[in-house]
C-alpha cells in the first residue's frame, strides 16, 4: 500500500512538473519578448576596443609572412600539459598575469633560435612587469652557457628585439626582427 501511494504521489509529481512547464512555455510565446536581462558579469569596458590592435591576428600574419610558421608553435597558457609549462619555464609568472591579450609563438627546438611574444597588459605597472620578463628572457638567451649554443646566442644578440607601445610589447627574435618592428609599431600610427 505503501508502495503504491509513493508511486501515486510521484506520477502527480512529475504531471504537475509537465504540466508547469507546457504552461511556461505557453506563457512564453504569448507574451511580448522583451529584451535579454543584461548579466552582471558582462562589462562593456573590459572589451577591447574596435580600434585596439588584435595581437592574434597581427601573430598569425607575422608567421605567414616571415616564414615562421614551420618552426614556431603558438603557446596556449590554458594548455597545463605544454603551454603553461614552457611559458612558466622561460617567462616565470607571465601565464598567471591577468592580461587583455597573450600571444605566444616559440620553437619546440631551442637551436632554431626564433621567439616572438606579444601582450596587452591592463595597466602601465603590469606593461612594466612584462616588459621585465621579456628583458630577463632576452638576457638569459644573449649569454652563453648552460643550455645555449653558441649559435642561439649569437642569433640572439643579433635579432631580439623588444619593443613597447603604450602597454602593447613585443619580443622577436628572428632574422627580419626589423621589419617585423616596424610592423608592430605600424599598428599603433
Amino acid at each position: 500500500m505503501k508502495k503504491a501511494i509513493a508511486l501515486c504521489t510521484s506520477a502527480v509529481l512529475c504531471l504537475s512538473l509537465l504540466a508547469s512547464c507546457g504552461n511556461s512555455n505557453a506563457n512564453q510565446s504569448d507574451a511580448p519578448s522583451a529584451p535579454p536581462a543584461q548579466s552582471e558579469n558582462v562589462q562593456s569596458s573590459s572589451a577591447p576596443e574596435a580600434s585596439a590592435p588584435d595581437l592574434a591576428a597581427f601573430g598569425q600574419d607575422v608567421l605567414k609572412n616571415h616564414n615562421m610558421a614551420d618552426y614556431l608553435e603558438r603557446l596556449d597558457p590554458k594548455d597545463e600539459e605544454l603551454g603553461a609549462i614552457m611559458l612558466e619555464n622561460y617567462y616565470p609568472g607571465l601565464k598567471d598575469m591577468d592580461l587583455e591579450q597573450l600571444e605566444a609563438y616559440m620553437a619546440m627546438v631551442s637551436f632554431s633560435g626564433g621567439e616572438f611574444v606579444l601582450a596587452q597588459a591592463k595597466s602601465a605597472e603590469d606593461a612594466a612587469k612584462v616588459k621585465e620578463m621579456f628583458q630577463a628572457r632576452i638576457d638569459s638567451k644573449t649569454t652563453e652557457g648552460v643550455g645555449n649554443y653558441p649559435e642561439e646566442v649569437e642569433m640572439w644578440q643579433r635579432s631580439a628585439n623588444l619593443v613597447e607601445q603604450g602597454n602593447y610589447i613585443m619580443l622577436i627574435c628572428h632574422d627580419d626582427a626589423e621589419a617585423i618592428v616596424g610592423e608592430f609599431n605600424a599598428l599603433f600610427a
